[in-house]
């Protein structure tokens, strides 16, 4: 059994071999897109830029100003005299928000009472403006609790806050989200990749006329199909290598954990992904549908229902179940465990776990639908 799945691997190895610059596509491929969308997709927000329409035109109020002019997540553009050109910024995009500081600011701060700050947001980003959000009032409380203290001081009272805060951020210290974003990119290329590699394995063989070699072999089914898959393990677990030393060259991104283990889940990954290519294979009568359904079937759902792009906890009650149908999911589990948190073994065993019997179950479902007849 062995050798007669030897030698369909050789063979496939060899129909590679044969087309390098393809080969070489395969391969470079996902370092390629690990870089674009490694750079390209960043949830950090600095540098926001924003205006202020400044109604009080106090020392307070220049105070306020010159805190967020200080802090390096803002950048302003421009003071601004006459309220309409506040619709004008946010329409062009020149800002993200403008900040109103009402007129009498500072007489109401120094008889004790509380002054309202209009913050007039662009909601037509979501994500930005609820971080601008986040942001802003972060910086105006920084500043009302050391304005109440100098307040406190000026008076001759010794004023202590109520409480205060200290966040403790662990696994990653700096919120860094290429830190969060490289290993989930790592997993949803793999997908997209192993996918598309096996999508054609059976099915060319049935254009190229060549199906009757495979027919009239001693190899049973799932020796042809276990052959046919052992290359591109190979090729597949070459990209992961690569994907890895990228990572750590170019996002300074490493995993904390266990690299061993790491490699023994890619490897699982893999297979399940590849398998999946092979369904399709199997089942497709031609090349180019073989390859539509296996980048439908990975890019999709690897995207928008593993939790790399939106958490599953935020999706409706069908989706989350759903979600768990898809490898990707339980690999960005287990990859994010391992770079971020050096999860051990047994926390992701429940994922590992998944994995293995999904890739079981379509290895078991491509057999059956595989047939040696013409």
């Amino acid at each position: 059994m062995m050798r007669r799945i030897a030698a369909i691997a050789r063979a496939e190895w060899i129909h590679n071999l044969r087309d390098p610059r393809s080969l070489f596509v395969i391969v470079a491929l996902p370092v390629l897109l690990l870089l674009v969308y490694g750079y390209g997709i960043n949830f950090d927000l600095d540098h926001i830029p924003f205006a202020v329409h400044d109604l009080d035109g106090s020392d307070t109020s220049r105070d306020v100003i010159n805190q967020f002019r200080q802090n390096r997540y803002f950048d302003l553009i421009e003071v601004i005299r006459d309220r309409a050109r506040i619709q004008d910024l946010l329409d062009r995009g020149a800002v993200t928000f403008v900040m109103v500081i009402p007129p009498g600011m500072e007489r109401e701060l120094g008889a004790g009472r509380g002054a309202e700050v209009q913050v007039v947001l662009d909601g037509a980003d979501v994500t930005r403006a609820n971080v601008a959000v986040a942001y802003v009032e972060g910086a105006l409380l920084d500043w009302s609790a050391e304005y109440s203290a100098r307040f406190a001081r000026a008076a001759g009272v010794s004023l202590s806050p109520a409480f205060t805060v200290h966040p403790t951020v662990l696994y990653n210290p700096g919120l860094e989200s290429t830190k969060f974003i490289v290993p989930g990119l790592i997993a949803i290329l793999l997908s997209i990749l192993a996918g598309l590699l096996t999508s054609t394995c059976i099915v060319r063989e049935r254009e190229w006329g060549s199906f009757e070699t495979l027919v009239t072999s001693p190899a049973q089914a799932p020796e042809i199909l276990v052959g046919k898959m052992i290359p591109y393990v190979g090729i597949a677990f070459a990209d992961v290598l690569l994907s890895i030393a990228t990572g750590r060259l170019v996002f300074g991104v490493s995993p904390a954990g266990s690299i061993p283990l790491l490699l023994a889940a890619s490897v699982l990954y893999l297979v399940a992904s590849l398998s999946m290519g092979l369904l399709f294979s199997v089942i497709a009568p031609t090349q180019r549908l073989a390859i539509l359904m296996a980048t439908l079937a990975t890019l999709l759902p690897a995207v928008l229902l593993s939790g790399f792009s939106f958490p599953i906890a935020s999706m409706p009650k069908a989706l989350q179940i759903a979600s768990n149908l898809v490898p990707a999911t339980h690999f960005l589990i287990v990859i994010r465990g391992i770079y971020l948190k050096a999860a051990p073994f047994a926390v992701l065993r429940r994922s590992l776990l998944i994995l293995l019997v999904f890739t079981l179950a379509i290895v078991t479902l491509a057999a059956k639908r595989f047939r040696k007849q013409l």
